[in-house]
């Protein structure tokens, strides 16, 4: 079994969901993001989504777009990130999810990136910007190095793209909670649960709900509506923003708010 696997069944057996903790890698540096890693996983996150810095990450809002400049102007690495995955995997075996854009991958090459990703303990890849149609290069390669394929799937996909769409999933289904690039907001979409039970007749995969979901209650909403997981990112990235000045206050607050986050799981 996965790392996914075993986290799912053991999550259902406790009648919870996963919380998945997002942050941009190496904002705004490298030991302080491996510090934050490591403070989602000591307050319950269950699962990690690790943003991989890009220039022009289009899938995401301008908190996220600001913690990716940050990190580049850093010095963020290839060399750097697998090494700060490998410092998280020393000291937890919870699944941990990357998500990235093409130019990233491409820059290594396919199966050299998925290898190193692999080798440092990554569990799955979201390259977000890539469509299924085109990543047949990229699954085999993901295949071939035991990681496991992440798409999104959102309320426009039409059930014959979505079935496709699934089909080239060995991880989660990313359930966009509404239309648009990532970002906070106050209320939840109710089309996430629409979303939801449409999907349920197309795959058994997990559904892992993400864009937007800032409260916990709806970390509650989206596990009453049939998810596996839900994924908070800006809402978490913009107390990194807010607490630059102080390394102390900020992973005071990411710790109590992931807290209150997994707490909504149960």
């Amino acid at each position: 079994m996965s790392r996914y696997d075993t986290t799912f069944a053991n999550l259902k057996a406790r009648g919870e969901i996963a919380f998945v903790p997002f942050a941009v890698a190496g904002d705004p540096d490298l030991t302080t993001s491996i510090d934050i890693f490591k403070t989602y996983i000591d307050n319950g996150a269950d699962i990690l989504e690790i943003g991989y810095p890009f220039s022009d990450p289009v899938a995401d809002g301008p908190v996220n777009q600001r913690a990716a400049q940050r990190a580049i102007a850093a010095g963020l690495t290839h060399a750097t990130f697998f090494k700060m995955v490998r410092a998280l995997r020393a000291v937890s075996d919870i699944p941990i999810g990357l998500l990235l854009y093409a130019n990233s991958v491409h820059f290594l090459g396919y199966r050299t990136f998925c290898r190193r990703a692999a080798d440092a303990g990554v569990d799955s890849l979201l390259v977000a910007d890539m469509p299924p149609e085109e990543s047949d290069e990229l699954l085999a390669a993901i295949k071939s190095t035991g990681l496991k394929s992440v798409f999104i799937v959102s309320e426009l996909t039409p059930p014959k793209r979505a079935a496709y769409i699934c089909s080239k999933i060995s991880g989660f289904v990313y359930v966009v909670s509404r239309l648009g690039a990532t970002g906070a907001q106050s209320r939840l979409p109710t089309q996430a649960a629409r979303t939801l039970q449409r999907l349920q007749r197309i795959t058994a995969r997990p559904f892992v709900v993400g864009f937007g979901l800032s409260e916990p209650r709806h970390i509650a909403a989206v596990k009453f509506a049939g998810a596996q997981g839900a994924i908070v990112g800006s809402a978490l990235v913009a107390q990194i923003e807010k607490n630059l000045s102080s390394k102390k206050a900020m992973l005071k607050t990411l710790g109590t708010m992931t807290g209150h986050y997994k707490h909504a799981t149960r």
